[in-house]
């Protein structure tokens, strides 16, 4: 995705045509739902903040498995987030909350592997080319 989002965004979300949403899928453990929970955390001071983080966590997912509350602490702040409001929502049953029950969302949906899209009920199960993504976007929005 990381190679097809960019151009969706910049091409779709930042036009106002399309709205992206996000839908963890927590099959990977403590790494999915304490990444998860530092983007989401993140995203309640500012949107921004969490996209930068879903990029940042995916394309360092490597790193996840070893990780420890400093490593999500010290990566959200690395990128700008209030440390004091952050470790509030990271520590805080609230924010777990929150993402155990968009986990259970998005299993109530049916998604059960990733990555998964839909474009108003069109599915798409894996990776695919831009092309792929445009032409289903443009058909729905004409």
């Amino acid at each position: 995705m990381l190679g097809t989002e960019p151009d969706i965004i910049r091409d779709y979300v930042m036009t106002g045509q399309v709205k992206l949403v996000f839908w963890p899928v927590l099959n990977h453990g403590n790494p999915s739902v304490y990444s998860t929970l530092t983007a989401e955390c993140a995203g309640q001071q500012n949107p921004d903040f969490f996209w930068a983080l879903h990029k940042y966590l995916f394309e360092n997912q490597d790193d996840l498995w070893g990780a420890d509350r400093d490593y999500y602490v010290q990566t959200a702040v690395s990128l700008g987030v209030d440390q004091t409001q952050f470790e509030a929502c990271y520590d805080g049953a609230d924010g777990l909350a929150q993402v155990m029950e968009l986990d259970n969302g998005r299993r109530q949906r049916g998604i059960f592997s990733q990555p998964q899209f839909n474009i108003n009920g069109y599915i798409f199960v894996g990776a695919q080319p831009y092309e792929t993504f445009a032409e289903a976007l443009d058909a729905n929005l004409e």
